[in-house]
């Protein structure tokens, strides 16, 4: 189902977004001409980037003059664009708003003097990345220059300083670039790939560190227009979302979702920036198995999906994500656990969050589900044995309980003495309303407060989730 539901939402957004974008104006054509000499009878491959991704757009076979032409009845999507000859011959353009006349000559012998015409954006983005290999070039050079073995104190001090005014130069280029380009597709395309500045480039100390952390919160974003479809077009958006995500935001569940749901925010003035954020972020949280990231998908439904008559997703996706979030609405990490009302293998009544432990672990299994046969006596042995000296308790939920004389043969065989062994035979407290049952085993662990703080882990984890925990 969750596989099935990510699919969908890729595919019509990428369908409705393709359609959505194509650009109509007066010369509306798409031409391109590629002359590659010595590539006779290649197959050259014009593709483009989307959501990081590359996907082929058209291909063509290169005559005895190694020319081919690309052309369309309309112009493509602005973005950042690549040609392709297996086995390794690749590179970027950048399709502004001039697609009728481009002309692009390789050399083979020595790219740096290929050139464009008919394209300034590509034109610019190629003069740009000659700048950065002479750059890279004469960087290496002095940075080779440092593992001399006969280097005085005073050489090396010189060339650190040569390598230190060459990266100031080389800034002072790039920031120089942006403003000259402001108003062009080159422009956005290059500011949105730089980094931010923070205040301290080498910091010290703590306080610099939590400086330096609390500025790239709140700025990570300042070159991105995430107004801006093209930028959807490229290489770096997504990866610049997960490094903000996963390096930038506070590493729980709680923060990460309300991160994501201000980054959605920030996109709802442009239609089709905002369909691209919330599918992006609901298709990666969906499909992933990081623990927490349950969080983030349910958050975003809550906020802009549920109720809200998207016309980008049909009522079976919406009813598929329902029946996803109805598993997990009440036993998110962050959450305080709902209380179980339950009864032991001998008979008493317990009530889970009347339990006093430093740690509690709510373990749901059936006695006749192999995995749970395979998984309890690891749980016992591995984590249970080990920690309960440090205040960790398990309550054994059988789901099944109310075959007795199975419960009481499968507690027996595995030997989970110590351990609340517990069921609800009657099934009165109805647990599979605030518990993920639908696979076990399933464990929730719950802090002193009877906080959710993990769930959905093997035994394996747990052991380093403990291992970390109780230090």
């Amino acid at each position: 189902m969750r596989f099935k539901i990510t699919v969908i939402l890729l595919s019509l957004l990428f369908t409705f977004e393709m359609e959505a974008q194509t650009i109509k104006s007066p010369d509306n054509k798409f031409n391109l001409e590629v002359t590659y000499p010595g590539q006779s009878g290649k197959k050259l491959y014009l593709g483009q980037y989307w959501r990081g991704a590359t996907y082929a757009k058209d291909s063509v076979v290169l005559s005895a003059a190694g020319k081919g032409v690309f052309t369309a009845k309309e112009k493509y999507p602005e973005g950042q664009y690549f040609l392709y000859i297996a086995p390794d011959f690749r590179t970027d353009m950048l399709f502004g708003s001039e697609q009728s006349k481009m002309q692009i000559t390789i050399n083979k012998d020595n790219f740096l003097k290929s050139t464009v015409t008919g394209n300034d954006d590509t034109r610019l983005l190629w003069s740009y990345l000659n700048k950065v290999a002479e750059n890279d070039a004469l960087r290496e050079t002095l940075e080779d220059q440092l593992s001399a073995s006969d280097l005085t104190p005073q050489k090396r001090a010189g060339i650190e300083k040569e390598i230190a005014t060459e990266e100031q130069i080389a800034q002072t280029y790039v920031n120089n670039l942006i403003k000259e380009n402001k108003t062009n597709w080159f422009g956005t395309f290059l500011k949105g790939m730089t980094p931010i500045t923070l205040p301290y480039t080498d910091p010290k100390n703590d306080k610099e560190f939590a400086e330096n952390n609390k500025y790239g919160k709140v700025h990570y974003f300042d070159n991105i227009n995430l107004t801006d479809p093209r930028l959807w077009r490229t290489n770096y958006l997504t990866s610049y979302i997960e490094s903000y995500m996963t390096q930038w935001v506070n590493p729980t569940p709680d923060s990460l979702a309300i991160a994501a749901t201000k980054l959605v925010s920030r996109t709802k003035e442009n239609e089709v920036c905002f369909k691209e954020m919330l599918s992006y972020l609901i298709n990666t949280t969906t499909s992933s198995d990081r623990m927490g990231d349950e969080n983030i998908w349910a958050k975003l439904c809550e906020d802009y999906v549920f109720g809200k008559n998207l016309a980008w997703i049909d009522s079976a996706q919406v009813s598929g994500l329902q029946y996803m979030y109805e598993h997990i609405k009440n036993n998110r990490i962050g959450m305080r656990a709902r209380n179980i009302k339950l009864t032991t293998i001998d008979g008493k009544t317990i009530e889970t969050n009347d339990i006093k432990a430093e740690y509690l672990i709510l373990y749901f299994y059936g006695h006749d589900c192999n995995h749970c046969i395979e998984e309890t006596p690891r749980i016992y042995n591995e984590v249970y044995t080990k920690y309960k000296d440090k205040g960790l308790q398990v309550v054994a939920i059988d789901i099944k309980g109310s075959d007795k004389k199975e419960w009481d043969k499968f507690v027996k065989n595995n030997k989970m003495t110590g351990w609340i062994n517990a069921a609800d035979p009657n099934n009165i407290s109805q647990y599979w309303l605030n518990y993920d049952t639908s696979y076990i085993p399933s464990v929730f662990v719950l802090d002193k407060n009877k906080k959710i703080v993990a769930k959905k882990i093997d035994s394996k984890g747990l052991e380093q989730f403990f291992d970390y925990y109780t230090k």
